[in-house]
């Protein structure tokens, strides 16, 4: 089953509290890190291919696949945050965790 647009928004904000361990209402706008309208098109409402959208949100690397999968990974400091490099997983780490 395909996610709705709201469903995918809800689904990433949750996977960066979760990642933060912040509740969703302290995070800032999703707005202000990426064009919504465009990620709801580009992931969800054209399945004529597979795609994956990388963006920065909150200090974290957020990877958004159009098979309704979210993955989310703190962005590190030092300059080896590159997607080649970068272990996406929803459930780990959590802040203060390797």
């Amino acid at each position: 089953m395909r996610t709705s647009s709201e469903e995918l928004l809800v689904a990433i904000t949750e996977a960066v509290s979760d990642a933060l361990n912040t509740p969703m209402e302290q995070l800032p706008p999703l707005s202000q890190s990426i064009d919504l309208d465009a990620l709801v098109e580009i992931v969800t409402e054209n399945r004529s291919h597979d795609v994956t959208v990388t963006f920065s949100y909150a200090g974290h690397r957020v990877l958004v696949h159009s098979d309704d999968t979210v993955y989310v990974r703190p962005i590190q400091n030092d300059n080896t945050d590159r997607l080649n490099t970068v272990y996406f997983d929803k459930e780990q780490p959590r802040r203060g965790h390797s």
